[in-house]
């Protein structure tokens, strides 16, 4: 899957990503975070395949997908191919076709209480 990512200086690129509905987050090496100019906000404990823990920095980006685009979290690891995890697919409200191998779009779920929305005070 194609995808647009930008990082918080306005550096873009195109990148082909590898969607895992297994990860949570996008997963990016750090060669192209650091061509995004990405900033890490802190580490995430992170479980990778072969079952042991780990911690990667975790930076913000833009992901946009044909005309949606989400601010959404990543994590940068040391290697690897770029992920699109399942946070990024459902911040640009995206479903998983695995028959068609394709992303479909999806509208939003809520649940309300009265069949009206619902005022919380600050």
């Amino acid at each position: 899957m194609t995808a647009r990512l930008t990082g918080p200086t306005g550096i873009a690129e195109s990148v082909d990503l590898l969607v895992d509905t297994g990860a949570t987050f996008i997963v990016l090496p750090t060669t192209l975070a650091k061509r995004l100019a990405l900033h890490p906000r802190g580490l995430c404990r992170v479980d990778v395949a072969g079952g042991h823990q780990t911690e990667w920095p975790m930076a913000d980006i833009h992901i946009r997908i044909g005309g949606v685009e989400a601010p959404t979290p990543c994590l940068i690891a040391e290697g690897g191919v770029p992920l699109l995890g399942a946070v990024a697919l459902e911040s640009l409200l995206l479903v998983v076709d695995p028959i068609g191998k394709r992303l479909i779009p999806t509208n939003a779920l809520a649940m309300a209480t009265s069949g009206t929305a619902v005022a919380v005070p600050a």
